[in-house]
């Protein structure tokens, strides 16, 4: 069977609806069942997070491929929440951004594509390789905690035997703006498929987090 990227069951203001409502209803069940991740806080750390979020109101969305961004305003500030297509084919939130300058980023123009590109090469070499200690040295200055990047890298044992394995595997710009760029990322023979997320700042960038869910799989026509 051929393996491609999963396709999306809805649109990206489908899943900003639908966060909107688990938010404003104070729920923190509703809220984790919308996670990427799906782990349930604790009641304080929910609290914090419902209460940064108080009076919630999406007020434009993108998507690119398998990534999305939705920025909104709240009683306290305004942000940009990052969204990515989880193993039910819906947009699932996995990151909150605060405001960069108090903009918001659809619409926004990315750095070169060039640039980008390269930064996220840069990272499936780092990752095929093992040479964790240089996303932390990537992250500087972009990410809040540039250590939990190369962190992260050390745990992807099992990601690092699957581009060993595919050495032609490589990352495929989905879409940017000023703030978050995505890219995706399928080994062969069996996947997963992965989308990486790209934090942008200024003309930099560095791997935030990738997130993995299992690929479409088409059968191959007798010709092929």
């Amino acid at each position: 069977m051929a393996l491609s990227a999963p396709q999306p069951r809805e649109g990206i203001e489908d899943a900003a609806r639908r966060f909107e409502s688990a938010v404003r209803s104070g729920d923190c069940e509703r809220v984790r069942t919308l996670s990427f991740s799906g782990e349930q806080p604790d009641d304080a750390r929910c609290g914090r997070f419902l209460e940064r979020l108080k009076d919630f109101d999406a007020i434009a969305a993108a998507r690119y491929g398998t990534g999305g961004v939705v920025d909104f305003t709240t009683e306290r500030s305004p942000g940009t929440m990052v969204f990515v297509l989880g193993r039910d084919r819906s947009f699932r939130w996995a990151t909150l951004l605060g405001a960069a300058r108090g903009k918001g980023v659809v619409g926004k123009a990315a750095p070169r594509k060039s640039r980008l590109d390269a930064v996220a090469s840069s990272a499936v070499k780092a990752l095929r390789s093992g040479d964790c200690a240089q996303f932390a040295k990537a992250a500087k200055g972009i990410l809040p905690e540039p250590r939990a990047s190369q962190t992260a890298c050390e745990k992807r044992a099992g990601l690092r035997a699957k581009l060993e394995r595919d050495p032609d595997a490589a990352a495929r710009r989905l879409g940017a703006n000023s703030r978050v760029a995505f890219y995706s990322l399928l080994p062969e023979p069996d996947g997963p498929y992965f989308t990486l997320v790209l934090l942008v700042k200024g003309n930099r960038a560095a791997l935030l987090r990738d997130f993995a869910v299992p690929p479409r799989r088409e059968r191959r026509s007798r010709g092929d």
